[in-house]
């Protein structure tokens, strides 16, 4: 009974239900933006997007698939040079931007990892073409590493220079030497755009998310049903159980059903084709010294958020109980979200590792990997990830336990 009443009153609450509806809309417009991301430029300049721009990048990409060895790499500067010796570059026109557009797909990220590893170098990409060699490119691999190198110990206007320890700097360089090379690469378009784009939708569902978790304890108040709470022991036991894995159901049930239909949505229109090739065969995570492949970092995304609406969300309803009121509880989740853009205007390599450590990073993982978040703890040197996942884990524990003892401390009184 008691089970069907806290479901019936979340159920048939107008709030909620508006809620349900809000995050449909959002799961909406998420997928919309990713399937949106991915485009092809016809022989026309016409731009085609979502799944058949995707089917047709997914074609053009195979001529460009396989292990990133040194044939397949001499084989893309000779298409370079072919493209960019045919074509007049002008940056001011449109006509000029669409042409290179049209005759880089399915090799663009290829192209721009070239560049990644050696345009700096040249003033322009236009130079960086003209002047590499096929010889030059035996060096490909190596030369990621020397960039690093450089970040770390030479370029004095790098965050790289003056941010890490002489351990923490030779830490990272171990991590690039461990990487794997040479790597395949093809189609992984899906996974790169289901990463990208599931950050927002975990921190604006989680916001809706809290008006309902918000009244699951303090609607009892509003309603003036408390007093049984207070003065029953079944009120304040086994009611308050209840509550608590009503929450948990709540929580869970929101969290998988709109990554599973999001992930299905944006994989089913965008494809799952390159799950297994290694992040760094895309030009965004090229310099990430983390080896895992696209559905290993995206599994780490999705079980992270889901650790963080935990979190959060039993951090919600110990708060409306504490007060009585849904009002800071809602507050919550965005000032927690806005929270590191207002710390980042007191930068320092301290407040720096703080910010990394954010509950907030749990929602958007990716960012914890790509930003080099590093800790020395004794003689150990690790990243955020392990950190994050070990004490928000024990913190969400601890926030059930609250929210449970909140009311039988009440009980005590």
């Amino acid at each position: 009974m008691l089970i069907r009443y806290e479901l019936q009153k979340i159920i048939f609450k107008r709030a909620n239900q508006i809620v349900v509806i809000l995050l449909a809309i959002l799961i909406a417009y998420t997928c919309r933006n990713a399937i949106q991301k991915v485009e092809w430029v016809d022989d026309k300049g016409e731009v085609e997007t979502g799944h058949a721009a995707a089917v047709k990048l997914q074609e053009a990409s195979e001529e460009w698939s396989g292990v990133l060895d040194q044939e397949l790499l001499e084989k893309v500067l000779a298409e370079l040079k072919e493209i960019y010796g045919s074509t007049k570059i002008d940056v001011q026109s449109e006509e000029s931007n669409w042409l290179l557009r049209n005759k880089l797909q399915g090799m663009q990220d290829l192209a721009d990892i070239l560049s990644a590893t050696f345009g700096e170098k040249y003033g322009t990409y236009e130079e960086m073409v003209a002047d590499l060699q096929p010889e030059d490119l035996l060096l490909f691999y190596e030369e990621r590493m020397e960039n690093r190198k450089e970040w770390l110990y030479e370029d004095e206007t790098s965050w790289g220079y003056y941010n890490y320890s002489e351990n923490e700097k030779k830490y990272i360089l171990s991590q690039y030497a461990s990487l794997e090379s040479p790597i395949e690469v093809g189609y992984h378009e899906g996974w790169v755009q289901a990463s990208e784009q599931i950050p927002a939708l975990l921190k604006y569902g989680i916001i809706l998310l809290s008006f309902v978790l918000a009244g699951i304890f303090s609607d009892e108040f509003s309603l003036k049903t408390d007093a049984i709470y207070y003065n029953t022991l079944h009120g304040r036991t086994k009611a308050t159980a209840v509550k608590v894995g009503i929450g948990f159901l709540v929580i869970t049930v929101a969290y998988w059903l709109s990554v599973g239909v999001y992930s299905m949505i944006v994989l089913g229109s965008l494809g799952a084709d390159g799950a297994n090739y290694c992040i760094q065969s895309h030009v965004s995570y090229w310099k990430i010294r983390e080896s895992m492949t696209f559905l290993q970092e995206y599994l780490l995304t999705i079980g992270a958020g889901y650790l963080g609406y935990l979190l959060i969300g039993f951090l919600i309803m110990w708060i409306s109980a504490k007060t009585k009121s849904p009002v800071l509880a809602v507050l919550f989740p965005s000032l927690l979200i806005l929270l590191p853009e207002y710390l980042w205007g007191f930068y320092s390599p301290t407040m720096r590792r703080i910010i990394g450590l954010l509950p907030d990073k749990l929602l958007d993982i990716g960012q914890a990997v790509e930003y080099l978040y590093l800790y020395t703890i004794g003689d150990n040197i690790m990243t955020a990830v392990p950190i994050l996942l070990t004490i928000y884990p024990c913190l969400t524990v601890v926030l059930v336990f609250l929210c449970y003892h909140e009311y039988r401390h009440k009980q005590i009184a």
